[in-house]
């Protein structure tokens, strides 16, 4: 049977509401579009949707004959569909793929009498973005769970489903397909599917499968179509047992720390494994890390089933012994049999963890696969520099003490790794001399530092200090399944990392999946200070010369470098009891400083809650939750500008450790500094696009075998025609001043604004406002209450949101302190350029 769910757009006074709230927040956030709200489209919900049949095989990984449930096998294609009922075309694809849990909710596999329906699972999700034209199919896998080999896990039987699936959408948008047992899409999606933007999304071994699935699209043998617009993929809490490095699209993984199934939290190991991979791929990785968590409470039906998969912990524990867990909720959904909510997409059922999800992956699809560049600021962490947490507020924690326990702040750990073309590496421990040379070819210098490994620690006998204390390390074992091999014992890294003792909380001794507890696998810095004012007389430092080819960074808009806390090392301030649940308890810092070629110094703390959470301790008491994560540190270069330092000429970079002011001691992972995010310029995530569809004519259709190849080959056959490229937008729009009022106090502004996009009228996006007072060297910023903001940097990018773009109007409804403000505005196109801030100054009073 075929259920078809209509949910009606919102009401029109709610949607004014929101609209004029929003033009009254702060710029930074109210020019940041909610992946909460639902858009204007009308979602249909058919469910179950059937396409067809797949056969599948998986492999037999003992090199014999498949056999038993690893057999051949031919099962329904199936799953639940979500799409935008009233969007005639251009619908971009998104595939879900579920992870490992029970095929039957009665009966006995692979034919249940009342099937689990996984799939449902992600109904929250699919049901968002189909108001906001997206198509949705949520693979159902029961009866793929059941033909899994017990040491391969079904994985290329998942990318044998995911090709089927984008195969059956493929046929379904160009023709109707006649009705049978096996197809009931019939005409629904005819000519509504855009397979020049295409994302895919896999939970669990579901996340390995969408990963891997990358390489074998890439080879998909003849007659198959490979699909050439995959343009975001989302691994979410995945296992890693492919050993896949991702590229060719934007890449992010999803991790909870209190995963407690994959608590490796094997998806670090994806984000740090791609990002060196391919030196042209234009697209970004991205590592989004959620303090509290679990493995399966992303997906509803799991939840419903009472399927969690933890134990009893400090942070993560839902026992009423641990008063001070911070564990996400998981919703209302219920279950009886197969009936119940859990298959709903109704935000009112949602719990906090679905909407961190939605808020996370939404924000990532809509951005990169949608090309909606307003998300940017989400993926980039950008939100963070002006005080707003990396998660969506509407996202944020809300329905139990639990959530709201610790700050929203303190439960994203972001990390964005630009594209080569839009990054400057730096510092990375090189393969051949990963002490002495920069990513520059300079030479690193490092002086200070204490040796990294500790006397009684997981790592014997314990390794030499270096001269300067500086070490490096890669936790990556060589064996990934000792027992496979014929090994025994725990896996040997070729140069491990800091470890604790094997008897210790965190240590190495039948850690799952053989992880030791760094699980960022990858050349990085392990360093440690011991008192080096009262030993040396000065800090630990690390530096490296800047060439003046490379000196110019002012196109880039941050500073990036992945840092972790060594937890176990006694260096680091103490934990304590809080520490265990709140990961804000503890820091480590340390002043990062850029010097320009005149000599200017500019110096920030590395542990500034505005460039993220970093240094932040694992939380957690027991070692399946005690976790070492390279995550990012993201400093806006603006911070150092602002101290004088001329962005054009720098010519050193220096990070010190136990200064004045700083923790005398600590230890920690560092790898990867690097100057990145391109502030204009066509990206080259755009120009690869418009390559893309140039080429779909030729990728995007099915290739002939060998064995149907044409009896008579002409000579010289006609070349397939092309599409022209795409002009790609780089012209700022501009808006200027009319009218200015400033009665009673009481601020009024109106204005015109315009675009000209590749020689024609463009479209506006937004208009900025921003209204400011001098402090000194700093500034106080309007905000929409009419309040001044603290002290800033006057380069910062606060601002409101004014209504209508061509013509646009600020209104302030409470009154401005006497005084003279500074006055500038600017326009954003739909290509996300921005205008230059033209400046002037308002007398008020």
């Amino acid at each position: 049977m075929v259920k078809t769910v209509l949910t009606f757009r919102w009401g029109l006074a709610p949607l004014l509401a929101l609209l004029v709230l929003a033009a009254f927040a702060p710029a930074s956030n109210a020019a940041l579009p909610d992946p909460m709200l639902r858009g204007t489209y009308t979602p249909v919900t058919v469910d179950p949707v059937k396409v067809g049949l797949v056969d599948l095989q998986e492999p037999s990984a003992s090199g014999g004959a498949a056999t038993g449930t690893a057999a051949a096998a031919t099962v329904q294609l199936r799953g639940s569909l979500y799409y935008p009922g009233d969007r005639a075309s251009g619908s971009p694809v998104i595939v879900l793929v579920h992870g490992n849990h029970a095929s039957c909710a009665s009966g006995s596999a692979p034919n249940c009498t009342v099937y689990e329906r996984n799939d449902r699972g992600y109904a929250y999700l699919g049901e968002n973005l189909a108001t906001w034209g997206y198509t949705v199919f949520s693979i159902d896998q029961d009866q793929l769970m059941y033909y899994q080999d017990g040491t391969a896990r079904g994985m290329h039987q998942r990318r044998l489903i995911i090709a089927a699936t984008l195969d059956a959408l493929y046929k379904a948008n160009q023709a109707e397909i006649p009705a049978d047992t096996n197809n009931n899409v019939g005409a629904q999606l005819v000519g509504k599917l855009d397979f020049n933007r295409i994302g895919l999304m896999g939970h669990s071994r579901g996340g390995d499968a969408v990963t891997s699935f990358l390489n074998y699209n890439r080879e998909r043998p003849a007659p198959g179509r490979r699909y050439t617009g995959i343009r975001g993929v989302i691994a979410l809490a995945p296992v890693d047992y492919e050993r896949k490095a991702p590229y060719g699209t934007a890449f992010m993984t999803m991790i909870g720390n209190c995963d407690g199934d994959v608590s490796n939290l094997a998806g670090t190991r994806f984000f740090e494994r791609s990002q060196y991979i391919d030196p042209n791929d234009p697209y970004p990785r991205i590592q989004a890390m959620l303090q509290g968590a679990n493995h399966n409470w992303f997906n509803s039906t799991w939840f419903a089933d009472g399927d969690d998969a933890t134990t009893s912990d400090a942070a993560c524990s839902t026992s009423g012994t641990n008063a001070n867990n911070i564990r996400l909720s998981g919703g209302t959904y219920t279950r009886s049999g197969n009936t119940g909510t859990f298959g709903s997409g109704d935000p009112a059922l949602m719990g906090d963890q679905e909407k961190a999800g939605l808020g996370v992956m939404s924000s990532f699809f809509r951005r990169y696969v949608g090309s909606e560049l307003a998300f940017d600021p989400y993926m980039t962490g950008e939100v963070q520099q002006d005080g707003l947490p990396a998660l969506p507020a509407t996202a944020c924690p809300s329905l139990n003490a639990a959530g709201t326990r610790i700050p929203c702040a303190n439960r994203l750990e972001l990390s964005y790794f630009a594209p080569p073309a839009e990054r400057r590496d730096v510092i990375r421990p090189e393969p051949d001399q990963p002490t002495e040379i920069s990513a520059l070819g300079t030479s690193l210098s490092a002086s200070g530092f204490a040796n990294p490994y500790v006397t009684g620690g997981g790592v014997t006998p314990l390794p030499a200090t270096t001269p300067s204390g500086l070490d490096w390390c890669n936790p990556e074992p060589i064996h990934f399944t000792p027992s496979a091999v014929g090994v025994s014992g725990n896996p040997l890294a070729t140069k491990p990392c800091p470890l604790p003792a094997a008897g210790a909380v965190g240590g190495q001794s039948g850690t799952r999946e053989n992880a030791p507890v760094n699980h960022s696998y990858g050349l990085q810095f392990a360093l440690a200070w011991d008192n080096p004012l009262t030993t040396g007389g000065a800090p630990a430092k690390l530096s490296t010369r800047i060439p003046s080819t490379a000196g110019d960074v002012s196109g880039f808009r941050s500073l990036g470098l992945g840092a972790a806390v060594n937890f176990f090392d006694t260096r680091n301030p103490a934990r304590g009891t809080q520490g265990l649940w709140d990961p804000n308890f503890t820091t480590q810092d340390f002043t990062i400083a850029l010097t320009d070629s005149d000599g200017h110094e500019g110096t920030v703390s590395a542990a500034d809650a505005r460039y993220g959470n970093a240094l932040h301790p694992t939380v957690g008491a027991i070692t399946a939750r005690v976790h070492v994560v390279l995550n990012e540190v993201r400093v806006p270069l603006t911070d150092f500008s602002s101290q004088g330092v001329d962005l054009t000429k720098v010519r050193k970079i220096e990070l010190r450790f136990g200064e004045l002011g700083k923790p005398a001691t600590g230890s920690i992972e560092l790898a990867d500094v690097r100057f990145q995010e391109a502030i204009s310029g066509p990206s080259p995530e755009a120009a690869s696009f418009a390559a893309e569809q140039a080429a779909a004519a030729i990728e995007d259709t099915p290739r002939v075998s060998q064995a149907e190849a044409p009896d008579v080959i002409l000579i010289d056959p006609p070349k397939p025609a092309t599409k022209a490229a795409a002009c790609t937008d780089v012209t700022a729009p501009v808006a200027k001043i009319v009218t200015r009022k400033a009665r009673g106090g009481k601020l009024t502004l109106t204005g015109k604004a315009g675009d000209t996009a590749c020689g024609k009228a463009g479209k506006v996006r937004t208009v900025e406002v921003t209204v400011y007072a001098k402090a000194g060297k700093a500034c106080r910023f309007v905000t929409a209450k009419g309040t001044l903001s603290t002290p800033m940097s006057c380069a910062s990018q606060v601002g409101l949101v004014a209504h209508g773009t061509t013509a646009w109007s600020l209104r302030l409804k409470r009154t401005l302190k006497k005084g003279t403000y500074g006055v500038y505005v600017r326009a954003v196109d739909g290509a996300g350029n921005k205008q230059s801030a033209q400046r002037s100054t308002l007398k008020v009073g």
